[in-house]
């Protein structure tokens, strides 16, 4: 499977969400906290039944945001607006470990969409010249 990139990188990071939000889920089942509360262990910051099923969900949308093509430059900027701000609030909702490796991932991608989008506006506004 080859990856294209910043795409490749979105759906890394949202496979690292969704592994998190499992992790707080499996936690949060065994020690029985329903929505956001500390980790008992003291390892993964906050865990939750319904957080964990946030950045599951999260990490489904950034895997197939990252697996869709953005040729125009309003796609270009959406998805790199999405994938900062989604691949935020999954880090908040998942587990703190995992979850801060898929948002790093996230956030190079996202950033890396917005470069792309503003070359592409560059480069149409230097054709239309």
């Amino acid at each position: 499977m080859k990856l294209k990139m910043p795409g490749g990188l979105t759906s890394i990071g949202g496979i690292l969400l969704s592994l998190s939000g499992i992790v707080s889920l499996a936690i949060a089942l065994t020690f029985g906290a329903v929505t956001y509360e500390v980790d008992p262990n003291g390892v993964f910051g906050h865990v939750g039944i319904l957080a964990g099923l946030a950045a599951m969900v999260i990490g489904g949308f950034l895997f197939w945001l990252g697996r869709i093509e953005h040729v125009t430059t309003g796609r270009l900027f959406l998805a790199g607006l999405a994938s900062i701000i989604v691949g935020h609030l999954g880090a908040i909702a998942g587990a703190l470990l995992i979850g801060t490796a898929g948002l790093l991932c996230c956030y190079v991608a996202g950033v890396w969409f917005l470069i792309r989008g503003f070359i592409s506006l560059i480069n149409r506004d230097q054709l239309s010249n």
